[in-house]
């Protein structure tokens, strides 16, 4: 428009308004009157599908990083460093011995706690003649205690006594007719 001109020479320019600013994000190069309407770029990730979403961005820059499902806390059994979401998956530490060749093996355990007991084979049957205190696992050769007489040169010698218990009487030799 030329307020000076007072005939139409033809020249007249249709109005086109938009972003003018060449560095919006929203710039029209065929927009000759800005509106206001620009819009300043944002840099982010702009994939939905990506860990780092950043839904204010509007310019990809390139930074998105894949979604890696896996557990993360740091404190579980099945910790996962390359994992960046938690996918329900993890696991509680239970600690307690876990060869399953040791006298205390735990089937729930998944994290050996060093608490291992090497298997001992003997009696454990404290009553037993051959009880003995440092065996853990029995192996079945218990003797029982059988009291008697265990002096072979006595009266009332018991053979089959392993335990003497005192009743022993001397043989006292003579005659032993009453008549």
């Amino acid at each position: 428009y030329d307020y000076t001109a007072n005939t139409d020479d033809g020249s007249c320019i249709a109005v086109v308004l938009g972003c003018t600013d060449v560095t919006a994000f929203n710039y029209n190069a065929s927009a000759n009157t800005d509106d206001g309407s620009c819009i300043a770029v944002v840099l982010g990730c702009t994939d939905t599908s990506a860990f780092n979403y950043d839904y204010t961005a509007n310019t990809d820059d390139g930074s998105c990083i894949a979604v890696v499902l896996g557990c993360t806390d740091i404190s579980a059994f099945n910790y996962d460093a390359t994992a960046n979401t938690d996918d329900g998956s993890c696991i509680v530490v239970v600690l307690g011995c876990t060869d399953t060749t040791a006298f205390n093996y735990d089937a729930t355990a998944n994290t050996d706690d060093g608490s291992c007991i090497a298997v001992v084979l003997g009696c454990t049957d404290i009553t037993a003649l051959n009880y003995d205190s440092s065996a853990n696992t029995d192996d079945g050769s218990c003797i029982a205690v059988v009291l008697g007489c265990t002096d072979t040169s006595a009266f009332n010698y018991d053979y089959t006594a392993n335990t003497d218990d005192g009743s022993c009487i001397a043989v006292v030799l003579g005659c032993t007719d009453i008549t």
